[in-house]
């Protein structure tokens, strides 16, 4: 818009903005398409149908995420669309000039690297040749022993209001059914579909951050497996809304025991965040929090949106509105819906089926706890599982599928393999430090177990990649989680391609290793399986990722390595051996 105004006595107007410069060919939107994933509005790829207009030639082109035209030195990237999903956004660039010195740029740094490796006089030759000339002798044995302590830290959980054993009980369904409940399939927010078992894990992750749901009793807890618990609520939500099972940090959620107006506790109650009167006590802060930018945010504020979460997926529960089981045959984007929602679509036969199904099976559980009867909840539960099947075949899984998912919930060995890593780790690092004095019989003994362990370990470990790239359907490097587990299988991968050059390589790999395994598992990262964003939807990823990703590994272990090598130095005896010197 311009702006006018006079100035001694002259009109002027002023604008500001972005330039608009013309083309100097036409451009012709003939169709933009939008994918989304089943049951939801994320979108799975968008792409633009374009005609290019020239005065010699007219063609039509496809542009879509990573797909780029290229015409008359301009590129056109797709990168957005418009709200009413008509119209289309393109990014558009002009620099051919620039791209040729980027890639330039790009091959002589490439090449110096590897003349850096290879060049006679370089500094890598040299180090290399005087190592070539090293022979290893006997060493004097330590004259001073060395010891390591392994910290354990012990979690213990206060205020827990603890429930009468034999209540508990009566709402507890054995494993094996609950595990057969957990091979239903449902469909995510962002229109995954998956066993229930998967997001029953994800919810007790969520709320109490085990893979367990730890239940308070007077004698001590009771450990309920994800899908336990999820029948266990539904079962008896008014003894579960009273229990001390959402996790709340203590010491960044002050304002929020403020308002709450209770000490503070490690667990809350679902009804501890309630009114007498229902309202939520903590609606204004997090209405507060939510209106600050994320830069804005303080830790408090942080914690406190997490705990709403929590509060909301727990109210979700209660009320039924978060497992989307049943499919709408015949929708166009194949979306499944809750118990709750029989009202949107359902023929009059198949609404009472959904309706009264979840009640139904859940009043055979209960015979079932009571009697030991498991007829009845059987039955309902295979004419669920035949519903889903054939209302839902277009997105129904592949038993292959569903197999493939629960075993990789059970194994879970992403968690898992980050504490044999560190033991591992920190012996053979104690066997590389004594290699530096003398070497025997049972150190030598000791390595080759523990280089064989490794392996193991790195097969294993590649097992779990493989197994969540067959679940999840493209490579395991998309997101800030996967990209941190992929790093510590490098690390790993290259500590044992390079074990041979030093005895340092393997046990810092596996200690690094485990580090970023553990890391990956904390609260702030988010270890679920989930769809594509449009732009990763490309071959790409396999490519481009993959090897920028990869690079992070040795990168790491060199550094981890270069810091040793400081300590070697700092710590050296007043008369090393050669064998010292070739260590480094």
């Amino acid at each position: 818009a311009w702006t006018k105004f006079v100035y001694a006595g002259q009109d002027y107007a002023i604008t500001y903005g972005p330039k608009a410069m013309k083309l100097p060919f036409s451009l012709y939107l003939s169709d933009f398409q939008l994918e989304r994933y089943p049951g939801s509005q994320s979108p799975a790829s968008y792409a633009s149908e374009v005609e290019v207009r020239d005065e010699e030639t007219s063609f039509p082109f496809r542009i879509f995420m990573n797909n780029v035209l290229d015409h008359a030195g301009y590129r056109f990237y797709q990168a957005s669309y418009d709200s009413d999903e008509k119209g289309t956004v393109l990014s558009i660039n002009q620099d051919r000039p620039g791209t040729y010195i980027t890639y330039l740029g790009y091959t002589l740094l490439a090449l110096g690297m590897l003349l850096t490796l290879f060049a006679k006089g370089s500094r890598f030759s040299l180090l290399n040749k005087k190592l070539k000339g090293m022979h290893s002798n006997n060493a004097s044995k330590i004259s001073q022993k060395t010891s390591l302590i392994l910290a354990l830290f012990c979690f213990s959980f206060f205020g827990l209001h603890a429930q009468d054993k034999s209540v508990i009980e009566h709402s507890v369904v054995p494993k094996e059914k609950a595990g057969e409940y957990g091979k239903l399939i449902v469909q995510d927010m962002d229109g995954r579909m998956k066993p229930l078992n998967t997001l029953a894990h994800e919810i007790v992750r969520k709320l109490s951050g085990k893979t367990y749901m730890p239940i308070p009793v007077e004698d001590g807890s009771i450990n309920l497996t994800p899908e336990q618990f999820l029948l266990a609520v539904e079962l008896d939500p008014v003894t579960y809304s009273s229990l001390p099972l959402i996790k709340i940090d203590k010491k960044k959620s002050l304002e929020a025991f403020k308002a709450l107006k209770i000490e503070p506790v490690d667990r809350l109650s679902f009804r501890q965040f309630l009114a007498d009167d229902g309202e939520y006590k903590l609606n204004h802060l997090v209405e507060e929090a939510n209106k600050l930018k994320p830069s804005e945010r303080n830790e408090g504020h942080k914690e406190l949106l997490k705990t709403d979460e929590r509060f909301n997926i727990f109210y979700a529960l209660l009320s039924g509105d978060f497992l989307r089981l049943f499919p709408l045959q015949g929708e166009e984007n194949n979306t499944w819906y809750t118990k709750n929602q029989t009202n949107d679509g359902f023929s009059e036969e198949e609404g009472r089926f959904v309706k009264n199904i979840i009640p139904l099976y859940l009043q055979n559980l209960d015979k079932g706890i009571k009697e030991g009867d498991w007829t009845g909840a059987d039955e309902a539960l295979g004419y669920i599982s035949l519903y889903q099947q054939r209302a839902g075949e277009e997105v129904y899984p592949s038993e292959i599928d569903i197999k493939a998912e629960l075993l990789y919930t059970k194994l879970n060995l992403g968690s898992r393999l980050f504490g044999p890593f560190w033991l591992i780790g920190i012996v053979m690092l104690v066997f590389a430090i004594l290699f530096l004095f003398y070497e025997n019989k049972f150190l030598r003994i000791g390595w080759k177990v523990g280089t064989l362990l490794s392996w193991i370990g790195l097969l294993v470990f590649t097992f779990h990649l493989g197994l969540r790239w067959y679940i999840a359907k493209h490579p395991p490097w998309s997101d800030g989680f996967e990209m941190l587990v992929f790093v510590a299988w490098g690390v790993l991968f290259f500590g044992l391609l390079f074990s041979r050059k030093s005895r340092f390589t393997l046990p810092l790999g596996l200690l690094f290793s485990g580090t970023l395994l553990f890391v990956g598992f904390l609260d702030w990262l988010n270890p679920e399986i989930t769809n594509l964003m449009p732009v990763l939807n490309s071959y790409w990823l396999k490519i481009h990722v993959a090897i920028i990703v990869s690079s992070y590994a040795p990168l790491a272990l060199a550094a981890v390595i270069a810091l040793l090598s400081l300590l070697l130095l700092i710590f050296k005896p007043k008369n090393p051996e050669k064998q010292w010197w070739k260590s480094l």
